[in-house]
């Protein structure tokens, strides 16, 4: 018998294993699921989908970015879309509602499949919200904020009228002043003074327990509550609308002649049943118009810029009424 030294053993051992197939099939099993944990990976880094909101009602959706192209679908206000991640890289100016925009065109698509694009002035990136708790007065805002100021005033005399005349058995006008019955039995006069102090009932905010009235003082103006039951007056800075749960009391003001009178927000709450401002903020360069009560937490409005004469550039805003109770403006 032969004995072999170490180092030929070792020789021997090298050779055998640097012959082996180093591509031999592992026996490592592929678990059936594979398939499906690769999925889950790529949906995990999927981009995710950006909605965007319809605000003018019949807005077309386009084959191509321009006016020009096939209208693939017509949307409707408060529509969602699903943005694409692709705009144009132009911009175009178009007249929306009575507001000059010049906007990019998105690519977008819709629930039901439909895929084009939208010029970017008839979309928002937050929902528009319907509004929860209208006035009778909202279209003739609407009439102010196109700068149809003679319309407005015409639309602002049918409405008082209307609303004088439904409440009758509460609310007298005169030259005088205005009389108002409070539920309590009693009674509360706003008495005109010549011309310094000059006032109008506007509407019954029954839900609020106010009576609101409309005041001008010489050449500034402002807006009344009345408490229907004890006749407590409350001078606010702007047009009262309400929340849809009657609990806030917003008062905006645009300040439309320029004539240094408060232009900004103004909210009411009822602290301890008494009515307070719980959030004040004037606003300069902005003037704010048509509220929204889009829910009782959050208040939609208009922003049009006070630099432009026309009003043809607008935006936005929004306060919206926190967890801690705080109110916040989003412009």
């Amino acid at each position: 018998m032969y004995k072999l030294s170490v180092n030929t053993l070792l020789i021997f051992l090298i050779l055998f294993f640097a012959c082996k197939n180093p591509f031999k099939e592992s026996t490592t099993e592929i678990p059936e699921n594979a398939t499906e944990l690769v999925e889950e990976k790529i949906e995990e880094k999927a981009p995710v989908a950006i909605e965007i909101y319809v605000w003018v009602d019949k807005l077309r959706l386009r084959s191509e970015s321009n006016t020009s192209s096939e209208t693939v679908a017509t949307l409707k206000e408060g529509q969602a879309l699903t943005f694409q991640n692709e705009r144009s890289d132009f911009t175009e100016k178009i007249n929306l509602r009575g507001t000059l925009f010049d906007e990019p065109w998105l690519k977008v698509s819709t629930a039901e499949g439909e895929e084009g694009w939208v010029y970017g002035g008839g979309v928002k990136f937050y929902k528009i919200g319907i509004d929860e708790s209208p006035t009778a007065y909202d279209d003739c805002f609407k009439l102010k904020k196109s700068r149809k100021m003679t319309q407005a005033r015409k639309c602002i005399d049918r409405t008082h009228f209307r609303e004088l005349k439904k409440e009758s058995s509460l609310v007298y006008e005169s030259t005088t002043g205005v009389t108002f019955r409070l539920l309590s039995g009693g009674q509360y006069i706003l008495s005109n003074v010549g011309r310094d102090s000059v006032y109008q009932f506007r509407y019954y905010l029954k839900e609020a327990a106010a009576f609101v009235a409309h005041g001008t003082y010489g050449a500034q103006e402002g807006y009344v509550l009345i408490d229907d039951k004890t006749g407590k007056v409350t001078h606010t800075k702007g047009f009262p609308k309400a929340s849809n749960d009657h609990e806030h009391i917003a008062c905006l003001n645009p300040d439309w002649g320029d004539k240094g009178n408060f232009r900004g927000i103004q909210l009411f709450g009822f602290v301890n049943n008494e009515l307070t401002v719980v959030f004040e903020e004037a606003l300069e360069e902005f003037r704010p118009v048509t509220p929204k009560w889009v829910d009782e937490n959050t208040l939609q409005f208009t922003l049009l810029e006070v630099a432009d004469k026309r009003n043809k550039k607008s935006r936005y805003g929004q306060l919206t009424k926190q967890e801690n109770g705080e109110w916040v403006l989003e412009l």
